[in-house]
């Protein structure tokens, strides 16, 4: 019995660590995409606005939907290949990340009694389904806080890789020497700047989507087929409620860090991450770079006189 048991988990550890490289696989051939997505999140357009008119008739300035402008101008400065630049320490962003969650999950005391966690789900009831909800909850979130952490200078290094491209700098190379400039230019504390909007918005999505869901397929929904939409669907929504934190973040790792994307005139010099917030909702960017592949045709309006 013991032999099976450990049989068993052996699978169960390979399982995991094959879902690993198939998520790397996946943020390898989706990269271009976060690239783009990040010179857009901070500020980043590199042609200047056309005359147009409001829908008033009054003139102003605007900028054609970013993601194809951005991508073509990427592509014409540093081939193909400058859209890759960054992929490595993305790699290792998410390979400690997601290592460390789940490494994390498992070693996690439940809170609850285990017998109620390794019923089927049929056999408990609604109380006892949200106590086993709340213990996930709380793992996960555990977790989450700790692979952000162990994470989050490789995600620095990353972001500001990318950030060159504005300023043609070329600070941030490979992992360890990007490291070392991190600290020259941050100290210690360089190694986490962006952290706290990054942990806020990652666990308010977490709670949203899992406890919405978690209500909805208990309370409403009976069909078992669609309560893996239900959590798909959640997941999906809370992330796009909570996306402002993400621009946030990546705003405040560039943020007057010694490259020319996170100082005036690409961006002011923030005071702390709420400054920034406050800003940033102030001229109605905290959503950019969020629809990438249906980006509005006018990003910025700017009234003469």
């Amino acid at each position: 019995m013991a032999n099976s048991e450990t049989h068993s988990e052996v699978i169960e550890s390979h399982f995991e660590w094959f879902q690993i490289l198939g998520r790397l696989g996946v943020a390898a051939a989706g990269y271009p995409l976060d690239y783009v997505k990040v010179l857009i999140q901070i500020g980043h357009e590199p042609f200047p606005p056309k005359p147009c008119r409001t829908l008033l008739g009054r003139p102003a300035l605007s900028l054609p939907g970013a993601f194809n402008i951005v991508l073509k101008y990427i592509v014409r400065v540093n081939g193909i290949g400058g859209l890759y630049t960054g992929l490595t320490p993305k790699l290792m962003t998410n390979f400690f990340s997601l290592s460390t969650y789940l490494l994390t999950y498992e070693r996690l005391p439940n809170v609850i009694d285990e017998r109620l966690i390794k019923k089927p789900e049929s056999e408990l009831t609604d109380e006892q389904k949200l106590m086993v909800h709340v213990n996930d909850l709380v793992k996960t979130s555990v977790a989450r806080i700790v692979a952000i952490i162990v994470s989050h200078p490789f995600h620095i290094v990353t972001i500001r890789t990318i950030a060159q491209f504005i300023g043609k700098e070329e600070k941030y190379g490979g992992i360890f020497g990007s490291l070392i400039e991190i600290y020259h230019t941050d100290g210690i504390l360089g190694y986490y700047r962006g952290i706290i909007p990054r942990i806020i918005g990652e666990l308010l999505t977490i709670w949203t989507a899992s406890t919405a869901s978690v209500l909805i397929n208990t309370y409403l929904i009976e069909e078992e087929s669609l309560k893996s939409y239900v959590k798909a669907s959640m997941s999906y929504l809370s992330s796009a409620v909570f996306y402002p934190f993400q621009v946030v973040t990546h705003v405040m790792i560039v943020n007057n860090c010694g490259l020319k994307a996170g100082i005036p005139t690409n961006m002011p010099i923030y005071l702390n991450w709420l400054d920034c917030w406050s800003h940033l909702s102030a001229i109605g960017q905290l959503k950019r770079g969020s629809s990438l592949l249906w980006s509005k045709r006018t990003v910025w309006i700017f009234f003469k006189n």
